[in-house]
């Protein structure tokens, strides 16, 4: 399903909507959420046999400088969301995921602007362990430390 804003928005930056933007727009409207330009470049690449992973890349610069989705870089990875709403992205160091929590970056520009500086962006990152992989790693401590007094 086509996100008729998302294609309106591209038109009124200025860009064509060719084939492969539509793939593009097709694939994180019905995948919204946090993606890498090469996960959607496996994907679109299905049906869309023209696209290469430069495209994409192009696409989402477009994409971007249009205001349709906002990216941050992790441990030298650009990753790439739809969510325009501020808010922190926490990252599992375990499993990877990635969730939104609401954040207002707010207080982060006004106490940039006490010193003159000009914010251009605010990304939030967070890193930590997911309620699931907390709990695994608790109990995975637990059992070591068990073991451990039964050999003592």
């Amino acid at each position: 399903m086509i996100n008729n804003n998302y294609v309106e928005a591209l038109k009124k930056s200025g860009y064509k909507i060719t084939p492969q933007r539509l793939a593009v727009i097709d694939f994180i409207s019905a995948n919204p959420g946090h993606f890498t330009a090469d996960q959607v470049f496996r994907e679109i690449k299905k049906r869309e046999p023209t696209v290469t992973l430069a495209t994409v890349y192009n696409i989402f610069r477009a994409m971007k400088s249009s205001g349709i989705i906002q990216s941050f870089e992790v441990n030298g990875s650009m990753i790439y969301e739809s969510n325009n709403i501020p808010h922190a992205n926490f990252i599992c160091t375990s499993c990877g995921s990635i969730r939104d929590y609401p954040a207002d970056g707010q207080e982060f520009l006004n106490l940039a602007k006490t010193d003159g500086s000009v914010v251009q962006s605010v990304d939030i990152v967070i890193k930590g362990l997911c309620p699931k992989c907390a709990s695994e790693k608790s109990v995975r401590t637990h059992s070591i430390r068990s073991i451990k007094r039964e050999k003592s």
